[in-house]
């Protein structure tokens, strides 16, 4: 008994301890909850939901049909990376491609949710990824996996910090996340006062749980009231109680003269059929499409339509993916960021979307200006259309180039003039009258050429070492003429002889 007693003394102040700490960390729990942040988005507080749980609307069909309308105008926008010569702009460009679903679809849920997280996993130094380019294969660190963290695993700050909560660490307690190389935070127009963002989702809540309670309705109207209901008036209860359930079986029933039987439909009881529940679905997914997609046509001109209102519903969506193109960027520009920072490369943009290619109105306005006179320069090209150094050339040099610049220059030309002749046609005739008399052969050299030459090609041979100084239109006239020549004195022989 006294071993006993002394091993209950020995073990109280270790039990002493433990209940002290735990009674630590209680009060510390209790305090991070109490000095923890509130949500501030009024859905959310007055449906009791957390943030996190938003998800659920994503089971929605028409929600995830808007929803992934707009991931995949996201996920298929292109992008480039400036500047775009070097090994390192190829070795950053098959990683984005690697991993841009993950990149752009976990960036783009802080627009559903208000604010996500990516995490990026690097290879290691002693085996890091292989770039292979034909025969050369170059060493870097990369990612190893990138994707998003559950959102209710952190909780972004009002000055800027991201806090990884104590319950979701193996340190068990709040620790701050490393935002320039482990953790990168998306966040969809946040404030000081409500750093969680907003949510698109939150607005959508009421929609989807209306919808889904009115769907919950129809399916029981329609269990009840999709067959009539029969009402038979007789003196024998039961017996016309048996008649109205045999009658549902077989949809035929027989009855006396003093008896009668109705039907009762949901039209006939006043309330409206299926109408009211077509007009509050339609209702409900039309809201659901112009909150997503803001769509100004299919969703409010039902029945109608013309080429101006499809410009405008395709001008609302491209202004939706390109607000999303801005959220992104900053998220995805930190990721190449800490990527070249890693390896040791000069810092790299990434320009997403077709943000400088050719704007139509633009353009127009430009030939409309150039037309009237005005003289664009290689600036504004490159500002305006997105070109770059070396794409556009001098026009002085292409004008230089295309004009005959070894032409005597004269300031007026009456014959020009009065044989209306174009500026290309006088530049012809300049250029015919500036050239010398051609010299053709005496009749001497073409008999003493063919006497000499037995076939074309001695004459050819011969004509050249007579004359060696002559040109090419020079050589080629004398040829024809010395071959015309020799045809007719070989005809003229041959006659002779005959």
């Amino acid at each position: 008994m006294a071993k006993k007693e002394k091993s209950k003394k020995e073990n109280n102040p270790q039990q002493e301890v433990g209940g002290y700490l735990y009674s630590q960390q209680a009060e510390t729990a209790f305090m991070n909850f109490l000095t923890r942040m509130p949500d501030l988005d009024e859905v959310l507080r007055k449906a009791g939901v957390p943030r996190h749980r938003l998800l659920v609307l994503m089971y929605d069909d028409e929600i995830y049909q808007c929803v992934e309308k707009r991931q995949d105008k996201l996920e298929s926008a292109p992008f480039r990376l400036e500047p775009a010569e070097g090994l390192p702009a190829q070795i950053l460009q098959s990683e984005l491609k690697k991993w841009w679903s993950e990149l752009v679809l976990g960036t783009q849920d802080a627009r559903w949710f208000g604010y996500s997280v990516l995490e990026a996993v690097y290879t290691k130094p002693e085996s890091p990824s292989l770039f292979i380019e034909g025969p050369n294969i170059t060493t870097f660190i990369g990612w190893q996996w990138v994707g998003k963290k559950p959102m209710q695993w952190f909780e972004p700050k009002n000055d800027g910090r991201l806090i990884l909560l104590q319950n979701y660490n193996d340190q068990r307690r709040d620790i701050e996340c490393n935002q320039q190389f482990k953790h990168f935070l998306t966040q969809c127009k946040p404030s000081f006062e409500n750093p969680y963002g907003e949510a698109l989702f939150s607005r959508l809540y009421w929609l989807w749980f209306f919808k889904g309670g009115t769907t919950k309705f129809w399916a029981k109207f329609v269990e009840r009231f999709g067959n009539p209901l029969l009402v038979g008036k007789s003196k024998m209860i039961p017996a016309m109680l048996k008649t109205l359930l045999n009658a549902h079986a077989s949809s035929v029933a027989s009855i006396n003269n003093d008896e009668s039987i109705e039907v009762l439909s949901a039209a006939s009881n006043g309330n409206g059929g299926s109408a009211a529940f077509e007009s509050f679905d339609k209702k409900i997914e039309r809201s659901i499409q112009k909150l997503i997609l803001g769509q100004t046509l299919t969703s409010g001109t039902d029945g109608s339509g013309s080429r101006a209102l499809g410009e405008v519903h395709l001008e609302v969506q491209n202004n939706k993916i390109d607000a999303d193109i801005r959220m992104i960027t900053s998220t995805i520009q930190a990721m190449l960021d800490a990527l070249c920072a890693l390896n040791g490369w000069e810092r790299h943009l990434i320009i997403i979307g077709d943000e400088k290619s050719l704007n139509a109105p633009k353009a127009d306005r430009d030939v409309k200006l150039k037309n009237a006179g005005a003289e664009l320069s290689n600036q504004y090209f490159q500002r305006e259309y997105g070109l770059e150094e070396g794409d556009l050339k001098d026009p002085q040099a292409v004008q230089q180039f295309n004009q005959f610049t070894a032409l005597p220059r004269q300031a007026f030309n009456f014959k020009a003039s009065a044989n209306k002749l174009s500026a290309a046609q006088q530049e012809v005739e300049e250029l015919t009258d500036g050239q010398g008399d051609l010299q053709l052969l005496t009749n001497e050299q073409i008999q003493q050429l063919a006497a000499e030459s037995e076939t074309p090609e001695d004459l050819i041979f011969n004509l050249s070492k007579l004359i060696p100084g002559a040109t090419k239109s020079q050589f080629t006239a004398n040829l024809d003429q010395a071959l015309y020549a020799a045809d007719v004195l070989g005809y003229a022989m041959a006659k002779d002889g005959q």
